[in-house]
């Protein structure tokens, strides 16, 4: 089987509402458990993404039926590649109908496999798909007192060196339990370096540092059981490398399906909502099911979109209130040469954005695409741009490359700048980018909001994971295999 073509096509049929050939289903499955559960209930998953995909994948396996509910029109959740059948949105923008240069998947959200020994990692390799790793191949450099620095001179920077120091010492923070900005000023950092730091842990997590709980997040470090390595999938789009894992549920997935109410209290569950047909009208439906994984973003249960019957305890409710989820901005940027270095990995400490991703670095002879990723307040402010945040980006990188930015950018032959803008915060049943704990909260609050209601509903999803994993597609995947395995245990008790 020649692995990249066959991605390209489950991918390609899975956006299109297409059913996978049975070839592609057996290739994908050859570890997976035989039948071992003998169970007449149905379990619904309420989202397709990748929680909601390998607890399906896990049940069904162990013969228990499943049924997906997803509420958009993909698969996917948060992982999405850009395609070339990908047509403008509300969330989605193009500021050109002229491509991207780049000959490599460009990601519009997760797009790092992060350890090389992680769940996401292993599923990779299950899948014979070739990865290159950041660390080996490419070199972090910054952006300090507006000048472009290589990594070789911050190393021999003092403020940079101490900042470096705060971020290998987060897992054992011990201190108060205030933000992250706070921390840094009471560490007696200095401020030429806070946007580094801003961009090391604020954006990474889905926020900024002035609203991210340290002690929380600390909590959840000290508890990673991976490496940190960084890699990119050198041919292969991070969604149908998903696709492809979990393509024996993807038949099982209803799109277009929005859930609005849970009644669990019953001896049956009943999830109701609407089915969005085909002009924007909307068909209610309600099903009756055993068991229901609840796997939606945590900005849709705080915004109360799903009513609960009973309603959540006071241990979920008070979560959630620790909890948010802020604006996202990816942006894809064309430029006619690398002005920013062949051996640049990731570029920190930017204002506009805090992280620019030479994107096809040890993928491409030709790299030439930033990938640029804000979170935050900043995203907020970008998203209410639309696409007038790209002159924004180009005026911070001139700032620090001698306007080499505005005079290499790609344009069309209508003098339109070529990039592809994906708003996360614009995506209706999304709503943002990645869950965070405020200063008030603790890594019990991810515990509490994954833990089960009257052994019926059960909760998944980035934002329940409390190893370290929260944000990313491991925390996702980890969650859904917790979520699936306490039904399982509970079907066999």
């Amino acid at each position: 089987m020649k692995r990249r073509i066959a991605l390209k096509q489950i991918g390609l049929g899975v956006s299109a509402g297409m059913v996978l050939p049975g070839w592609l289903t057996a290739c994908t499955n050859e570890e997976d458990p035989n039948p071992s559960i003998s169970y007449d209930g149905e379990v619904v998953i309420i989202g397709a993404g990748a929680a909601g995909l390998y607890a399906a994948d896990i049940l069904q396996a162990s013969g228990v039926k499943v049924t997906i509910l997803e509420a958009s029109s993909r698969v996917g959740g948060r992982l999405r590649t850009l395609k070339a059948s990908d047509k403008p949105s509300s969330s989605l923008l193009f500021t050109s109908p002229s491509s991207l240069s780049s000959d490599f998947p460009s990601e519009l959200g997760a797009e790092q496999v992060i350890g090389s020994d992680s769940i996401w990692s292993k599923i990779v390799g299950q899948l014979n798909l070739s990865t290159v790793e950041l660390e080996t191949n490419a070199t972090d450099n910054y952006f300090l007192d507006n000048a472009f620095i290589e990594n070789s001179v911050a190393q021999a920077d003092s403020d940079f060196i101490a900042a470096k120091i705060f971020l290998e010492n987060l897992p054992s923070y011990s201190g108060s339990n205030v933000s992250v900005q706070q921390a840094i000023q009471a560490a007696g950092i200095s401020p030429r370096v806070h946007a580094i730091l801003n961009s090391w842990i604020g954006n990474k997590f889905g926020t900024t540092n002035d609203v991210l709980g340290i002690k929380p997040l600390a909590e959840g470090l000290s508890k990673l059981a991976r490496d940190k390595k960084r890699l990119l999938l050198t041919d292969n789009p991070m969604q149908d490398a998903l696709l492809s894992k979990f393509s024996s549920v993807v038949s099982v997935v209803q799109v277009n399906k929005v859930v609005n109410s849970i009644d669990y209290s019953g001896s049956k569950v009943i999830v109701s909502g609407n089915t969005i047909l085909e002009g924007g009208a909307a068909e209610p439906f309600a099903i009756e099911a055993s068991k229901v994984i609840v796997t939606v973003p945590v900005s849709i249960l705080k915004a109360g979109d799903i009513a609960f019957n009973p309603g959540l305890p006071s241990s979920k409710v008070a979560a959630l209130a620790n909890m948010e989820m802020d604006a996202s901005l990816r942006v894809l940027l064309d430029f006619k040469m690398n002005f920013w270095g062949l051996t640049s990995g990731f570029l920190y400490g930017g204002t506009a954005s805090p992280e620019y991703l030479n994107a096809g670095i040890g993928r491409s002879d030709a790299s030439k695409t930033l990938s640029i990723t804000v979170n935050g307040a900043k995203a907020s402010a970008f998203s209410a741009l639309g696409k007038d945040v790209i002159p924004l980006l180009l005026n911070e990188m001139d700032s620090v490359f001698d306007n080499k930015a505005s005079l290499n950018v790609r344009k069309d032959l209508n003098d339109n700048i070529i990039s592809v803008i994906q708003d996360w915060s614009k995506e209706k049943y999304i709503g943002g980018g990645v869950s965070y704990l405020k200063a008030a909260g603790s890594n019990q609050d991810r515990i509490s909001l994954g833990t089960a209601l009257n052994g019926k509903v059960f909760f998944a999803g980035e934002a329940t994971d409390s190893q370290g994993e929260s944000g990313t597609i491991n925390g996702a995947l980890l969650s859904g295999e917790r979520a699936a395995n306490e039904i399982l245990g509970s079907i066999g008790s």
